[in-house]
C-alpha cells in the first residue's frame, strides 16, 4: 500500500500517461493490487531548489511503503523509475528516489485499522 508523492520542477505534458506508467511500475515491481493507487503529483515551476550540481528538469519520488522489500526489489524499482523519468526528458542524474519504510502498525487503513491487523491480500516480502 504505497503512498507516493512525485515532485517536479516542470509541468508534465502528458500527466495522466506519466501517472499510469508510474502505477504500472509499482504494480509490477512491488506487486501491489491494481486498486492500490495513491499518488500526489506536485509540479512546481517556482519554489523548487535542486542540487547545485544539476540543471534542467528534475524529479523527486518519495514513496512510503510497508517493510519487507528486498534490496534487489528496490534496485529494480530505482531502475524503472529512472527509465520512466528519462522518457519525459529528465536526465538520469536528475532523478532522486526516497523510499520511506514504515512499520505496518503505523498505517491506519480500511476504516482506521492498523495495517498490521488487516489481511492485506498481498505480500510485501518480495
Amino acid at each position: 500500500m504505497p503512498s507516493s508523492k512525485i515532485t517536479t520542477n516542470f509541468t508534465l505534458e502528458n500527466e495522466s500517461d506519466f501517472i499510469d506508467v508510474f502505477h504500472k511500475i509499482l504494480l509490477n515491481v512491488l506487486q501491489i493490487p491494481e486498486y492500490d493507487r495513491l499518488v500526489i503529483l506536485d509540479q512546481k515551476n517556482t519554489g523548487f531548489y535542486q542540487p547545485t550540481n544539476t540543471s534542467g528538469r528534475y524529479i523527486l519520488y518519495e514513496i512510503d511503503m510497508f517493510p519487507g522489500r528486498k534490496i534487489e526489489t528496490k534496485r529494480t524499482l530505482y531502475k524503472e523509475l529512472v527509465s520512466l523519468s528519462t522518457q519525459f526528458d529528465v536526465e538520469a542524474s536528475n532523478v532522486r528516489i526516497i523510499l520511506k519504510v514504515i512499520e505496518k502498525e503505523n498505517w491506519g487503513i480500511r476504516g482506521g485499522q492498523p495495517a498490521s491487523e488487516v489481511d492485506l491480500g498481498f505480500k510485501t516480502e518480495i
